[in-house]
């Protein structure tokens, strides 16, 4: 029988086992090496002080998962614009019924909300406190009032030098997948600095290419980007390039 393809999962818990589980399944061998990790922050906001807005908006469920419960409590009932299914679907789960897919990126999040919300209309952000795509700003030039609650931190996981020693020893990885800008800077600047010689047989599979963009010049002709910024994509995405073992 021939041998499972090794795949890294970059991505942080808990989306990084449910990565593994999918890839186990449809007959790769994952191996969890999450580079960042989400920590909740204090969106220094009572549940008082988001009645008054018309709607909210969300790009990662991350978020969602990090809000107070008193928050969301308070956010129940009003229309939730996500970005993509998943996101939408996490919100529903957190009490957020009118939830709303985009069933994209930011600027399709910023056309639903046009289409839904009347200009003028306040938007409730719930996001990270490092953020891509500027959303604010776009929904700013629509004429929406719009609000940051930060309400979770991306970090980088330190590892020992000599853990990735030992992991590229047993066997290098044949693709490496990545789900965000911060992990594949994390990647390039702590793990590729010192192993570079390791990754000549690997592929790099991206979310999207504004990720791909962080990997260095010399990896470029093995980047692959996923077609949808989203984890169907992306699977779909190593399939074709890298067959699971006994397909």
């Amino acid at each position: 029988m021939s041998r499972r393809p090794v795949v890294w999962i970059t991505r942080p818990q808990p989306g990084a086992t449910r990565t593994a589980e999918a890839l186990a399944e449809a007959g790769y061998d994952p191996v969890l090496l999450p580079l960042t990790e989400i920590r909740a922050c204090d969106p220094d906001l009572a549940p008082a002080d988001v009645i008054g807005y018309d709607a909210v908006a969300v790009t990662s469920a991350n978020a969602l998962r990090h809000a107070p419960a008193m928050l969301l409590d308070a956010l129940s009932g009003k229309p939730v614009y996500a970005a993509g299914d998943a996101t939408a679907a996490e919100a529903r789960s957190r009490g957020l019924a009118a939830a709303e897919s985009a069933e994209g990126a930011v600027d399709d999040l910023v056309s639903l909300i046009a289409k839904r919300e009347r200009p003028g209309a306040s938007i409730l952000y719930l996001c990270g406190r490092i953020r891509t795509g500027d959303l604010d700003t776009k929904l700013a030039e629509k004429d929406f009032q719009c609000r940051l609650a930060e309400l979770y931190t991306v970090e980088i996981v330190s590892y020992p030098t000599e853990y990735f020693g030992n992991l590229l020893d047993r066997q290098a990885p044949d693709a490496i997948l990545f789900h965000s800008a911060f992990s594949a800077s994390a990647f390039t600047a702590n793990v590729f600095a010192e192993f570079s010689q390791d990754f000549e047989n690997t592929d790099f599979l991206m979310l999207s290419e504004r990720i791909s963009s962080v990997l260095p010049a010399a990896l470029k002709p093995r980047v692959i980007v996923s077609r949808e910024p989203n984890e169907p994509a992306l699977m779909a995405a190593l399939r074709a390039a890298l067959p699971p073992a006994g397909r």
